[in-house]
């Protein structure tokens, strides 16, 4: 669930953000659904409006030059439950709607200093004479992916079983840049990718106190980072629409390995090092009507890397929120 994001070019992330909140599906079959139970209860033409919200900054050091980039993404999606089949598996038509994103950064010499302006764009899908004049060629790529059907079919554990994808978006998709990676992060085979790396498997039963182990990759720009979400059902409360599970989350970085991409250009080391990494959460869960209803995640990270005879630090932060709604 949690990605310890460190990416090569901030309008990139608007996208890997999306990909990897796309994960964030845990099903279980309405057979075993009963009001007490604590699982996903989803049902056929259910449909859901979900709002994504992240916040990321990077603070960069190479020598005693400081670059700082922030930004802010927002995504709305919706999904439709086109099919639950008797063993549990469960069809959803997924499509993003609207993604607004603003990047700003600066640079300075020294600690302390104000620092110079760097860069800032402005994306918005949803009003789109609000975007930037740096943000527009974005924008015009972003604008072709919105409300695009894909289907995603999970089994009644949450094991991603496909990512299908109609052959008109296919299409469409083929004829997007491939500089930004967006073919890769948008095809079956990049979402499946992503979503089983960070989906999150409800053992059952389920009860109070009762603890379990998740462990994923993520691929970020200083390499794979294979990491150990631990889960806690810690407690229940009474919320307005009845009682409500609330989980708690702790990541833990088991180690980092450098990426072939990486490795191989030109004055790069062979492998970054991981200097710290902390991440930590909180999920509730409707547990009558049987879907996520909230979660915030915040993970941050500190890597450094030798590039020819300098030595690069970063720092990335990010702080990400989720409210589902059903209709």
């Amino acid at each position: 669930m949690f990605q310890a994001i460190h990416p090569r070019r901030p309008h990139s992330f608007a996208f890997f953000a999306a990909t990897i909140f796309t994960t964030l599906v845990f099903l279980d079959s309405p057979i075993r659904g009963q009001s007490n139970e604590v699982c996903w209860k989803l049902k056929t033409n259910d449909q859901f409006i979900i709002q994504f919200d992240q916040t990321s900054k990077s603070d960069t050091t190479v020598d005693s030059r400081e670059t700082t980039v922030q930004s802010k993404t927002k995504i709305v999606m919706t999904w439709n439950v086109s099919n639950v089949n008797s063993d549990g598996d469960a069809t959803i038509q997924q499509t993003i709607t609207a993604i607004n994103l603003l990047v700003n950064g600066f640079t300075r010499k020294k600690k302390g200093e104000t620092g110079s302006p760097l860069l800032e764009v402005t994306v918005d899908t949803s009003a789109p004479e609000l975007t930037s004049r740096q943000g527009k060629k974005l924008l015009k790529q972003l604008q072709p992916l919105l409300n695009l059907p894909i289907a995603v079919e999970m089994s009644s554990t949450g094991e991603i079983l496909d990512v299908k994808i109609p052959p008109d978006v296919a299409e469409l998709l083929n004829e997007l840049p491939n500089t930004q990676n967006l073919r890769r992060l948008f095809s079956p085979e990049g979402l499946k990718e992503m979503m089983g790396a960070s989906s999150v498997i409800l053992p059952q039963p389920l009860n109070v106190g009762q603890t379990w182990t998740h462990q994923s990759t993520s691929e970020t720009a200083m390499g794979a980072m294979e990491q150990t979400e631990t889960y806690t059902y810690v407690k229940n409360n009474d919320g307005e629409q009845g009682k409500i599970a609330e989980f708690n989350v702790s990541t833990e970085l088991k180690s980092l390995k450098s990426l072939d991409s990486t490795a191989n250009q030109q004055g790069s080391s062979l492998q970054g090092k991981l200097l710290s990494f902390r991440g930590s959460g909180t999920l509730l869960m409707d547990i009558e009507n049987g879907y996520f209803s909230n979660s915030k995640l915040q993970n941050i990270v500190s890597t450094e890397k030798p590039y020819r005879e300098k030595l690069i630090k970063t720092t990335v932060s990010n702080e990400i929120e989720m409210n589902m709604e059903k209709q």
